[in-house]
């Protein structure tokens, strides 16, 4: 009879828990496109393919690394990496250049942050006492989208800079 008020128990409780997470989550999609500002585009005078090049310098110019790249698409990820004693800070940029028309291209640029942190785990024997082998693994916590205004003025200035020294200007 216990285990039955315990089982009834922990299944109420966990409906509670899916019926609280599913409310929580509902409404996130309801924001995607009311934002008005846009901090992650710029237009620029120049041409697609000027306009892909000086962006990859400008962000390779401040040792981020190029992790994946389609240059048919114009596009490309690229991450920079903070070492903080065990853990990693890892900062991504998704960038697509795409045409503007009339010689003009406008460059996207989404960026992440997010922190790998090591955990360690100890085999032990000997009723515990004993460690017989270690297994690192690093897990990715503290996800977050980078929606700073500064941060991507600073980038489209930086790029902006770039184009100059690409076209002479």
């Amino acid at each position: 009879m216990e285990n039955k008020k315990v089982g009834k128990v922990l299944l109420l409780l966990c409906f509670v828990v899916m019926l609280i997470t599913s409310c929580a989550s509902m409404d996130t999609y309801k924001n995607v496109f009311n934002d008005e500002k846009n901090l992650n585009s710029r237009t620029f005078n120049a041409s697609i393919d000027d306009c892909y090049f000086a962006t990859k310098r400008a962000i390779l110019s401040q040792n981020f690394r190029i992790e994946k790249e389609d240059l048919q698409a114009k596009s490309f990820t690229a991450a920079k990496y903070f070492e903080d004693g065990k853990d990693t800070i890892v900062v991504n940029i998704n960038v697509n250049v795409i045409t503007a028309g009339n010689g003009k291209a406008t460059v996207y640029a989404t960026a992440t942050q997010y922190v790998d942190k090591v955990r360690v785990k100890v085999d032990r024997t000997f009723l515990g006492l004993v460690p017989v082998g270690s297994e690192a693994t690093k897990v990715k916590q503290e996800e977050k989208t980078i929606e700073d205004e500064e941060f991507y003025n600073k980038l489209f200035n930086a790029i902006k800079k770039e184009l100059n020294n690409i076209t002479g200007k």
